[in-house]
């Protein structure tokens, strides 16, 4: 096999682990950059950032807020166990706030855990949700677990 191919495998082997979902089930971990000095969230918080209500963190940090893609089983199980409600109902609720001007913070929609875990790794506001096994596959330096969601 030439050196090339070889490569070639190697990232699609490497890009179909980091775009695979996390097993039905896995609890969810709410992540921020490692220089956010917020180390805890209560859900009251969590909902409150999710649904357009907190804009900033204590040290008046504006927070940035990412989403996974409303057919991605882990946006499925955190809107679940967050909200109650479905993703979708969730992702129709800020089409409308967009759609009426009145979403002040929407959340950033990316397409896997591994870009929600590089973008939050990047930006000192930002938090993000993904599996508990992806935010413990040390793939991504930079970030830190402030809460776990039970789905």
């Amino acid at each position: 096999m030439t050196r090339g191919l070889t490569r070639l495998l190697t990232a699609a082997i490497l890009l179909m682990a980091v775009a695979t979902p996390a097993p039905a089930g896995d609890a969810i971990a709410i992540i921020v950059n490692e220089k956010n000095p917020v180390s805890s969230i209560t859900n009251l918080d969590l909902r409150r950032v999710y649904d357009d209500r907190m804009l900033r963190w204590e040290d008046r940090i504006p927070i940035i807020v990412y989403d996974l893609a409303v057919n991605n089983p882990v946006r499925e199980s955190f809107y679940q166990a967050v909200f109650g409600a479905p993703a979708e109902k969730m992702a129709e609720t800020w089409a409308h706030l967009k759609i009426t001007n009145q979403a002040k913070n929407p959340p950033l929609t990316v397409k896997n855990e591994y870009q929600i875990m590089r973008m939050v790794a990047t930006e000192e506001g930002a938090i993000g949700y993904v599996s508990l096994s992806s935010a413990k596959s040390g793939e991504i330096h930079g970030l830190k677990v402030i809460s776990i969601v039970q789905p």
